[in-house]
């Protein structure tokens, strides 16, 4: 007896099993599987489980092998097993492989491939390699070392990439390049291994300055471009595991790591619900309850604009508040002419992005208040870059910044042309600035102070020159518009256009295309229109003469480059093509129109792929897949025109229910993997251009697009600050200044998570609410029995990812009131399926629920079994069912009536 009743639960743990890892092949869900083997209980008899596992996917293909390996791996990190219970699990496996090998000849090959890969994934000691023959016998069990071996190639490819990724991680905290080390990461090529260099970043960053942590936040953000959403799961696990560790080197862990994880759920690096995934006793006592406690305190109490500040001010503040703290050092400076307190004062700042602030703002005092403090601003700047605190770069960005402001400098001091050409000359003999652009402060200023006002063509001329090369150095498209801005005189921008052209045509290939998307990203920004735009090339071809030829001999072909360029971009019209030959004659004109013919392939691509986002996005709407959309939009490769995509996917959900503008939010967050950021920024920002032409069809356009930007900033769509970024004239008034206004108020009085439900329980409700619903609607067809009504309320229910839950509830009822109701149930899912109401993942594992459950639904039905396998056999004939079903089905029986 006693015998009986501990195998009982082995049969069902491993019938369990078999249903747990055939529902990952095909729903490729480790949440939902640690789900199933925490609702199992096996507690002692997981080391079955995991046997059952590796043995059953011998008989798989190599891909569903390795799923099985994959979700051995993903169980241990979620907390569902134990990585002693896997070990335990393999050495039962290893144990077996003598009997095994008459029916899976290869067992020994699969065996150690998954010993291998659990071995690189830290799941497994290295020590199992010394005693693995002696479980599987020594003739065989050399030959699976050797293969486990040869596989792994030790020492283990983890610890190389530790190595390696480190100095990595090391160089980034010095140079705070993100973009530059996730090229490195990802050069590495070992994705698997994310998770070490998650939880590597928040380790080092800990022992650091708030700055530090800003930095290593915004490099975990910039790296869910080169890992997968587990591997960033699994390094946040580690880190809570060993926070006892963590706290040796940094007492204060705690209120640090949950700052971490709180903004890591803002950026959209870890899931909202992230903390209740996290394996309870990691969580329940300790340190890591602590950490629990605040993160949900942070969550619940804070805005996400509030989180995004979690390190405080002097790590993430305001452009306002920084330009604050510069001002107040630099004239602390010129008060106690300290010079090493004033730079320790910027090393604090830690925004050496900001650089150019320091150097304009020093500058500008230096030339208010007289030659004392001229020579006191070349020791400081001398200092700063001397200890590394001040990039060349910002120092020359901010001269320039400096020469740009002089005529508004020179109302209050007459003589600041002539003491900033003094200054320029005292930087040059330092070595600070090269000759070439001391002689070019030396000419703007000297003609800046004899030409304030009007603004002439020549200064036009010379602000451009500034732009372009700036831009060039930093390609940042916000600086680039902030100099338009502050040279005012907007009639002047068509020229201020042509110049910046005129100059791309002596660049080479790579510096005209950065220029040509620096004009294009200018129209978005709204620093100019697409009329200046259209008048600044009409000027370009207009200066087309044999001088041009002899001094760019391609100028013509750069020219048909350009308007390509452009009309793509949607900044000139299909019409402008007509009046080429006009402007330049009828032989050049033709040449230049055939080379645009040729390069853009009229009819417009933007034109073609339009219609094909269209039909697109009307199928996605009625079957809302976001990874399927993903991958179709992804192949019609125009991530150029990715703001037409996101404009569309807006407009088109403004006018649908709550639960369609729900899946519009997924699938712009998810298109972030197709779509570059600027992308996005100009699809809204033409969403709000277009606002009135939206509100004639959808009259409350006003607070569901500040929804969709909300709720686009907590996704990470858009960056934050984006209604900072938004042209005034956008904002200003009528309904942009409302939709402003709404933004600004779900940011700073809502929680992220409150704004992830920005669409209502109707899109997105809980799952208790979901249940509920389920459960009525199932009711309520076994009542009144209308099957078309019952279809129609599923469809209605908006949630096709929770499937499983209309399937087990569906066949849980049935069931239980036995009869017709069985053949109810079978009927209604046919019909869902048909419809495609309900997806195969979800029928599989709503069935695989159901099996599992059984032993527990045997308690009040006796004939449960009897009743289910009925079922299940007419639906396996029917094609409703996978055949491996009733196998399943079977195991389960036979566990039951053992127990």
């Amino acid at each position: 007896m006693a015998r009986e009743e501990r195998e009982a639960p082995v049969e069902r743990v491993r019938a369990a099993a078999g249903l747990i890892y055939d529902e990952f092949l095909a729903t490729e869900s480790s949440a939902d599987a640690a789900v199933s083997v925490d609702e199992l209980r096996a507690g002692e008899l997981l080391p079955e489980f995991v046997k059952r596992v590796v043995e059953a996917s011998w008989a798989k293909t190599d891909a569903e092998r390795r799923g099985a390996d994959a979700l051995l791996s993903s169980l241990v990190v979620r907390g569902a097993v134990e990585a002693p219970q896997v070990e335990a699990g393999l050495e039962l496996v290893l144990k077996g492989l003598d009997a095994a090998q008459a029916e899976v000849p290869r067992c020994g090959e699969y065996a150690a491939a998954t010993v291998a890969h659990l071995l690189e994934d830290k799941v497994l000691p290295e020590a199992i390699l010394g005693y693995l023959p002696a479980l599987v016998g020594e003739k065989q069990g050399q030959s699976v070392l050797e293969q486990v071996k040869g596989a792994l190639k030790l020492p283990l490819p983890i610890t190389k990439f530790k190595e390696a990724m480190r100095s990595v991680v090391d160089e980034y905290f010095v140079s705070g390049d993100v973009a530059d080390t996730a090229h490195s990461l990802a050069a590495l090529g070992e994705k698997r291994f994310g998770h070490v260099v998650v939880k590597r970043v928040v380790a080092v960053a800990l022992e650091k300055r708030s700055a530090e942590r800003e930095a290593a936040s915004l490099l975990l953000s910039g790296l869910t471009r080169v890992y997968g959403s587990e591997q960033f799961f699994e390094g946040f696990i580690r880190a809570l595991r060993g926070i006892d560790d963590l706290a040796l080197d940094t007492p204060n862990v705690c209120p640090l790591l949950a700052n971490f994880i709180a903004r890591a759920i803002v950026d959209d690096v870890l899931p909202p619900g992230f903390m209740s995934f996290v394996p309870t006793r990691l969580v329940e006592k300790g340190r890591g309850a602590e950490v629990a406690s605040l993160v949900k305190g942070l969550m619940e109490q804070h805005s996400s604009t509030r989180i995004m500040n979690v390190w405080g001010v002097g790590a993430r503040r305001s452009v306002e508040e920084l330009k604050e703290s510069v001002a107040a050092l630099v004239e602390e400076y010129y008060v106690e002419g300290e010079l090493d307190e004033a730079v320790r004062c910027v090393h604090e700042l830690g925004v050496p992005h900001f650089g150019h602030e320091v150097v304009k703002r020093t500058v500008y005092r230096a030339v208010e208040k007289g030659e004392k403090e001229m020579r006191m601003a070349v020791t400081l700047i001398k200092g700063l870059y001397g200890t590394g605190e001040m990039e060349h770069m910002q120092l020359t960005k901010g001269m320039t910044r400096a020469v740009v402001g002089l005529p508004d400098l020179a109302l209050d001091c007459p003589d600041a042309p002539e003491r900033l050409r003094t200054l320029a000359d005292w930087l040059c003999f330092e070595g600070l600035v090269s000759p070439a652009f001391q002689e070019e402060v030396m000419r703007q200023s000297r003609e800046r102070s004899e030409k304030s006002t009007p603004l002439s063509v020549e200064r036009v001329h010379q602000h451009a020159e500034y732009i372009s090369e700036e831009f060039l150095g930093c390609e940042s498209t916000r600086d680039a518009a902030l100099s338009v801005e502050e040279l005012g005189c907007r009639d002047m921008h068509p020229e201020l256009v042509r110049k910046m052209l005129a100059i791309s045509l002596d660049k080479n290939d790579k510096e005209r295309e950065m220029l040509r998307q620096m004009v294009s990203s200018l129209v978005v920004r709204g620093a100019i229109e697409a009329s200046d735009v259209e008048a600044g090339v009409d000027l370009v071809l207009r200066s087309i003469d044999e001088d041009l030829k002899l001094d760019v001999p391609r100028a013509i072909e750069y020219c048909a480059h350009m308007i390509a360029h452009f009309l793509e971009d949607k900044s000139l019209p299909e019409s402008f093509l007509k009046s080429v030959p006009l402007v330049v004659g009828e032989d050049v004109g033709k040449t230049i129109v055939d080379l645009v013919g040729k390069e853009l392939k009229l009819p417009l691509a933007i034109t073609v792929f339009k219609q094909k986002v269209d039909a697109l996005l009307e199928e996605f709407f009625v079957n809302p897949e976001p990874l399927e959309a993903e991958d179709r939009l992804a192949e019609l490769k125009e991530k150029r025109f990715g703001h037409v995509v996101v404009k569309r996917v807006v407009a088109v959900a403004l006018e649908k229910r709550s639960a369609e503008r729900e899946a519009a939010s997924l699938l712009l967050s998810g298109l972030t993997r197709v779509y570059g950021s600027e992308q996005f920024f100009e699809g809204f920002i033409r969403a709000l251009r277009g606002i009135d032409d939206l509100a004639l069809d959808t009259p409350n356009v006003c607070p569901l697009l500040a929804n969709f930007i909300a709720r686009a900033i907590v996704d990470d769509v858009l960056p934050p600050g984006f209604m900072s970024f938004v042209p005034t004239r956008l904002v200003e008034k009528g309904r942009g200044a409302e939709v402003a206004s709404l933004v600004k108020g779900l940011m700073e009085q809502h929680s992220s998570t409150r704004i992830m439900n920005v669409w209502g329980v109707g899109a997105r409700r809980s799952v208790e609410e979901l249940k509920e619903s389920v459960a009525a609607l199932v009711e309520e067809y076994y009542v009144e029995g209308e099957l078309d009504e019952a279809v129609r309320c599923v469809h209605e229910l908006g949630v096709p990812h929770f499937g499983h839950e209309v399937v087990k509830r569906t066949v849980y009822r049935a069931v239980e009131k036995g009869g017709p109701a069985l053949t109810q149930a079978k009927v209604l899912l046919q019909a869902l399926r048909k419809k495609e109401e309900l997806e195969g993942a979800e029928l599989t594992k709503g069935m695989s629920r159901v099996v599992m459950g059984l032993p527990d639904l045997s308690l009040d039905v006796p004939d449960a079994v009897g009743r289910l396998a009925g079922m299940v056999e007419e639906g396996v004939k029917e094609g409703l069912f996978e055949a491996s079903l009733a196998e399943h089905l079977t195991n389960m029986a036979a566990a039951i009536k053992a127990n």
